[in-house]
């Protein structure tokens, strides 16, 4: 990749950016909401855990999932290209000197980058000022923000794969939802994977949800490996992102278009 690419992509990125801006009002009101359910679900698990030092991390655990989950699963299925499909602009896509995954890669960057300053950001200072979470120690802080990092591009390819699934499929309501359930369930999004039976969570490590979530989480906690967490995202973003090229060039040759 040359730099005038690197250059383009951010350009794609920056516009991405504004875009999701207009609606700055809208996704502040939101973060209310999202701060609620977060609220309930941590005073569900205190009512449980209580007041000990395990029910102090849970309430870290959930916040700084629920504010990381505006990075990597409240981000739009398919990045962007079923709507693309289903309107008939993916034929302007194709004309462009870029590929479709370059093109998603960094448009979908654009829109991870607004939620983490107006949606992560402010959830999680909301949640260490008034909730009580605790702050990583100085030295979680780079390894948080690199799984953290790694966990949002291994969650850009399975949205991706989504969005492959409308070039030949139109439909992606099925996927979708299919998506949204195991990426709840197994990624420790709601519930520690501690608190699942030892052979579920042996299951839920062989698959890539874990590393969006539960991984980083646990890192900034300090109770997961970095080294081990480093090389099993960066195996999985290696096999997600050797599949994501083969299928979109197979896909792209026999492309179904919508709209127009």
């Amino acid at each position: 990749m040359e730099v005038s690419d690197i250059f383009r992509g951010l350009e794609l990125a920056k516009k991405s950016f504004k875009r999701d801006h207009v609606y700055l009002l809208n996704h502040l009101v939101n973060n209310i909401g999202s701060i609620v359910f977060g609220y309930i679900n941590v005073r569900i698990w205190l009512a449980v855990l209580g007041d000990s030092k395990e029910g102090i991390e849970a309430v870290t655990y959930l916040m700084v999932n629920q504010a990381g989950l505006w990075l990597v699963l409240f981000i739009p299925y398919g990045c962007y290209l079923p709507q693309k499909v289903y309107d008939g602009t993916i034929a302007y896509e194709m004309l462009r000197p870029y590929g479709l995954l370059y093109n998603s890669f960094f448009e979908l960057a654009g829109h991870i980058l607004y939620n983490f300053l107006f949606r992560s950001i402010p959830i999680f200072l909301f949640s260490v000022l008034v909730m009580g979470v605790s702050l990583p120690k100085l030295a979680q802080i780079l390894p948080y923000l690199i799984t953290l990092t790694n966990g949002i591009v291994i969650a850009f390819f399975i949205n991706y794969f989504i969005g492959l699934w409308s070039l030949k499929f139109i439909s992606i309501n099925g996927v979708q939802m299919l998506y949204y359930f195991t990426g709840t369930l197994f990624s420790g999004a709601w519930i520690h994977l501690k608190y699942y039976p030892q052979f579920f969570q042996d299951i839920i490590m062989l698959l890539p949800f874990a590393y969006t979530t539960y991984v980083p989480t646990a890192v900034y906690q300090g109770q997961f490996s970095l080294a081990r967490a480093l090389i099993s995202q960066w195996l999985w973003i290696i096999v997600l992102f050797t599949i994501a090229y083969s299928l979109t060039i197979r896909l792209t040759k026999n492309m179904a278009i919508q709209g127009g």
